[in-house]
């Protein structure tokens, strides 16, 4: 099969087989946070992929009833938005503006189609964003507790240390989630004094 074959059969393919190569680039998209076992930067597929498994093995700590399969759902297209402007860290500059970029971006893929996939995925990640819903808070509890378990984890090789992140910017990030998340806060808590008194965070 000859390149141009390729291009016409990738061409045919049906709009929401396109949109599944759309979204493999987030495979290739790097985050700040390391992987618990080594140096390497992860990545928002596997970020989101984490997450996704995060939902039912600590949809006990949830502290409203939760829908599991829903707020799984939700923790899998919850950053798909950075196929198209890249990943935000939570603790860089870019912050500011990620709101705006995010919601520009899925506005535009929105509005490009017709697709029943893509409304179904946006009103999954606009769940999300407008944090209205008991999965929506809790997977954005997972969300803050991740990175912290991560590069707590692997503090050598954590972003903490990388970007001179203190402590009083992860324990805001976790306080606005708090609520969503029970004895995990705690939890939390702990990795951040731990690594605040081990010099890892200032």
């Amino acid at each position: 099969m000859t390149e141009n074959d390729g291009e016409r059969a990738e061409s045919s393919l049906p709009e929401e087989a396109q949109l599944l190569l759309t979204f493999d680039t987030l495979k290739d998209v790097e985050r700040q946070n390391p992987l618990a076992g080594n140096s390497r930067r992860e990545r928002v597929g596997e970020h989101s992929w984490h997450l996704a498994l995060s939902v039912p093995i600590l949809a006990e700590f949830a502290t409203e009833p939760i829908d599991i399969a829903r707020a799984t759902l939700i923790a899998i297209v919850h950053d798909l938005a950075e196929c198209f402007v890249g990943d935000t860290f939570a603790f860089g500059p870019d912050v500011a503006s990620q709101h705006d970029r995010e919601h520009a971006a899925m506005r535009h893929l929105l509005a490009s189609s017709h697709s029943p996939a893509v409304k179904r995925i946006a009103e999954l990640w606009n769940e999300y964003e407008d944090q209205k819903s008991p999965e929506a808070r809790f997977v954005k509890g997972m969300d803050a507790f991740l990175p912290i378990l991560l590069n707590h984890t692997n503090i050598e090789n954590s972003s903490w240390a990388e970007h001179g992140v203190q402590a009083a910017q992860v324990q805001k990030r976790l306080d606005r989630v708090r609520a969503s998340i029970g004895d995990l806060a705690e939890v939390c808590d702990r990795m951040i004094d731990d690594a605040k008194n081990g010099g890892q965070l200032l």
